[in-house]
């Protein structure tokens, strides 16, 4: 057991500030000595410590602090935010570290909210937003281009770094996935492959402006099965949707998935393909595409 004036010094936080937390948000539950002294277990020194290191780390206010604390130990108050909300304040700080171009903040940032959730909801939830939160201020010129691009690597860095980790399955077809030359739009992408490569799909990822005429020796020589296929630009819709249909009618056992806007007012024949915008439904729509 310690005193406060000792858990000052091991935590490095003022004994008046503990005291003020202690009543605010009731994060220790010190006991009281025979001369009416607060004494501190290890677990609560244990608390105050990760609740300063959020602080500093992610620059948060101890109100965020304390709600992340909560969350993680799945004890939330009823008055706190909601899960939506949660997941916005994470993705307006993840924003404000990668346009500050600040590296290191970032990353700890995206570790957190690994932490706290499942790694589905972090991509959909956290990481897709932040990216068309960062796109968008870069198409209004609130960023540079030099932002957005730190941006974008970091995340997708941190979607390929996972994408190793997660266990193939050797029995399921082969995939690859790519954008179309012109296409530079790469998160949805990635978070289809993600979507696969848990399923167990060994995926090739190609990733933006890859030439579709290109990757006919690599569907044969890597015996390719599944061909996904991102595309934003309506502009190239026609020319896209053309190789599709071509390709189809020469290689009918080739499974080929759509996705994005770009093919939004596709042809009927291309419809069946075209992956739901909303991942939620990607399971169910999996299944009948691939098992039908």
């Amino acid at each position: 057991m310690y005193s406060i004036r000792k858990v000052s010094q091991l935590v490095g936080i003022p004994a008046v500030t503990i005291r003020a937390w202690e009543n605010r948000y009731q994060l220790t539950a010190p006991v009281r000595s025979t001369g009416g002294h607060r004494l501190y277990r290890d677990a609560d020194i244990e608390t105050l410590r990760w609740i300063k290191q959020q602080m500093e780390s992610c620059h948060l206010k101890i109100s965020e602090a304390v709600s992340l604390y909560r969350d993680k130990q799945g004890n939330e108050p009823a008055e706190a935010l909601s899960q939506p909300n949660r997941f916005n304040r994470l993705t307006d700080q993840l924003y404000r570290e990668l346009v500050g171009l600040n590296t290191v903040q970032a990353n700890e940032v995206i570790d957190l909210c690994f932490s706290l959730f499942h790694h589905e909801e972090v991509f959909h939830h956290i990481l897709t937003p932040v990216m068309r939160q960062i796109g968008t201020a870069w198409e209004n010129g609130v960023i540079s281009v030099a932002q957005e691009h730190f941006a974008s690597q970091i995340i997708i860095q941190r979607c390929t770094q996972f994408m190793r980790i997660l266990p193939l399955n050797r029995n399921l077809p082969r995939a690859v996935a790519l954008c179309p030359e012109g296409e530079h739009h790469q998160m949805g992408l990635m978070l289809f492959t993600l979507f696969l490569r848990n399923k167990g799909h060994d995926v090739i990822y190609l990733g933006p402006d890859t030439p579709l005429n290109d990757i006919t020796s690599l569907i044969l020589a890597k015996n390719i099965e599944i061909v996904a296929i991102s595309l934003n630009n309506p502009l190239l819709a026609a020319s896209v949707e053309k190789w599709i249909s071509d390709y189809r009618l020469a290689n009918p056992s080739l499974t080929i998935i759509a996705g994005g806007n770009g093919f939004q007012g596709c042809s009927t024949a291309l419809a069946p393909l075209v992956c739901p915008p909303v991942p939620s439904e990607w399971d169910n729509w999996y299944s009948l595409l691939l098992y039908r």
